[in-house]
């Protein structure tokens, strides 16, 4: 199986970044959300930089997350479904983004959590090749390493 990313100059400068929200739960559903009215004038700012809000009746505690310095977040979508897991894929870009809200049942989010954790590795991955020789060439894996995939939003180098 092979994935296709489609990403045009077009789609990476919009006039308005889109608002996104990483809630811990699984929708069984692919339709538009009516975030602006049904969840976003329920968040609440806390203590410092903290959010606090509700969905379907569970407690949500949220933090605003910057996307890490020198990276842009990018959103994507897959217009049509694989019939098979072995088929082509072919993902499009829609936007970019520079922040996220995270969301945590009942806890505010921390660096412990895992999802926060991850963006974490940049830096190291980083660190690791600036000591990497000028003449070192990077293999896939190497790179793909470099790329953290959030839910149908990933974040890419510049």
């Amino acid at each position: 199986m092979s994935i296709h990313l489609h990403i045009t100059k077009e789609n990476m400068q919009q006039d308005e970044e889109p608002v996104l929200h990483s809630i811990p739960c699984k929708i069984h559903a692919d339709d538009a959300a009516n975030v602006e009215t049904y969840f976003k004038p329920y968040i609440q700012n806390t203590e410092g930089d903290n959010l606090k809000s509700s969905f379907r009746g569970h407690p949500l505690e949220g933090k605003k997350i910057p996307v890490p310095k020198g990276y842009m977040g990018v959103t994507f979508f897959e217009y049509k479904k694989p019939e098979t897991d072995d088929a082509e894929r072919n993902i499009y870009a829609t936007g970019r983004f520079s922040e996220f809200t995270y969301w945590n049942y009942d806890k505010v989010p921390t660096k412990n959590d895992p999802f926060i954790s991850a963006l974490d590795w940049i830096d190291i991955a980083e660190a690791k090749q600036k000591k990497k020789n000028k003449y070192h060439y990077y293999t896939n894996k190497e790179i793909s390493q470099n790329l953290v995939v959030i839910s149908t939003s990933g974040l890419c180098d510049k």
